[in-house]
């Protein structure tokens, strides 16, 4: 999520314990399945995301949800302290979805996103990245172009969402930024 704080926020919130979370992580995906709703290819789409500066010249690991499998098993190692491989990550890509088929999505109000998800049980943790259809009006249903949202399940809050709005250069900037002082302080905190 660019600039957002993600990990750092529930170190402000001690003893708070992460159940599981559901979002969209990926920007890149998001972006091409938004253009394929208007109805153009998957290469065209793909195109119009590089052109954009959202997608990168090789965009298979967004395309095929590893970069969103990676973000989901770093939030589960962190977040609730569980080690996760990415092979324990179910996880299915955008390549098998069409113009047609999300358009038609879109039209019904379930429009298609890749949604990661991951629940604590027991002392493991079930995670998938995939395409799912979600309620148009729902807040996965609501993000498009480069946003990215989270929602969290806690023991102590049901429900704790953090949405980023098509950020721009600056929130990238600001999260190089932001790690780099959190770095520098814990690098003088261990001298």
């Amino acid at each position: 999520m660019d600039g957002v704080p993600i990990f750092s926020l529930f170190e402000q919130m001690p003893t708070v314990r992460v159940q599981g979370f559901h979002g969209i992580l990926n920007s890149t995906t998001n972006v091409i399945l938004s253009e394929m709703e208007g109805g153009l290819t998957f290469d065209q789409a793909l195109k119009e995301a590089q052109a954009l500066g959202i997608a990168e010249t090789d965009a298979t690991h967004d395309i095929d949800g590893w970069d969103a499998a990676v973000k989901t098993a770093a939030l589960i190692t962190v977040l609730m302290d569980i080690p996760v491989r990415l092979e324990e990550i179910e996880r299915e890509g955008i390549r098998g979805l069409t113009p047609q088929a999300l358009h038609n999505a879109r039209r019904d109000g379930w429009p298609f996103k890749l949604v990661c998800r991951a629940q604590r049980v027991g002392d493991a943790v079930e995670a998938t990245v995939g395409p799912e259809k979600v309620l148009s009006s729902s807040p996965l249903g609501k993000i498009t172009g480069s946003s990215s949202y989270l929602h969290f399940e806690t023991d102590i809050f049901p429900g704790l969402a953090v949405t980023e709005e098509n950020p721009g250069l600056y929130a990238t900037a600001y999260g190089m930024l932001a790690d780099f002082v959190r770095a520098t302080r814990d690098a003088r905190s261990n001298v």
